[in-house]
């Protein structure tokens, strides 16, 4: 499975990386939430991944409608490209996350950054790697050391609990970011980049 993650998540990034600097169709999904040509090309392509591998394993992917496939006692989960908004502007910073649930516990999740060609890959039990190298978490033990990548939510409640979090954490911390894409914040964190990594809004993928 992990293979299978790794080659959906090139394919996609693929797509990403070749189609970054050209005019994107963008359009609304809801509330500060945007999607593009680019996040549905890359869908298809991890889908077409899996389901070639897996065709009995439920998908549920960010940009489909429902849940595909039967359970099978697997279920990935996909963000063809996360960090939309980053992507439609032309920021350069940006992923595509895939994990499987197996018999309800996460077992295999892959985070790659296609512009840097840098791969994000564990297995549960087993540790995670970037690019091969085997990652470890920050040792910062003061509070006034640490550096926040602070998630910024789309809906009013979870944006309050945001700025509630700054608010609170701000004077104390050494420093914070907002990078615009979770699945790199939270490997950010993986590699001990980061120290800690908040968002009170997250979906599955």
């Amino acid at each position: 499975m992990l293979e299978t993650a790794i080659a959906a998540a090139r394919a996609a990034g693929e797509i990403l990386r070749e189609r970054f600097a050209q005019p994107h169709e963008v359009r609304s999904k809801g509330l500060r939430d945007l999607v593009t040509e680019a996040d549905l090309l890359a869908q298809d392509a991890i889908l077409g991944t899996i389901r070639s591998r897996y065709p009995a394993h439920q998908v549920l992917s960010e940009e489909a409608p429902a849940a595909e496939g039967e359970d099978a006692g697997c279920q990935w989960f996909v963000d063809p490209l996360d960090g939309t908004t980053n992507y439609a502007r032309g920021i350069p910073f940006f992923s595509v996350s895939i994990a499987v649930v197996a018999q309800g516990e996460l077992a295999v999740a892959v985070v790659y950054e296609p512009l840097g060609d840098r791969l994000f890959q564990a297995i549960r039990g087993e540790g995670a790697y970037l690019n091969g190298q085997r990652l470890q978490v920050s040792a910062r033990a003061a509070l006034i050391e640490a550096l926040l990548d602070l998630g910024w939510a789309r809906s009013q409640p979870a944006r309050l609990a945001c700025l509630q979090a700054a608010q609170a954490l701000g004077p104390h911390i050494g420093s914070a970011r907002t990078l615009g894409s979770a699945a790199l914040g939270l490997a950010a964190v993986a590699a001990g980049w980061e120290d800690v990594y908040y968002h009170p809004e997250l979906a599955p993928w």
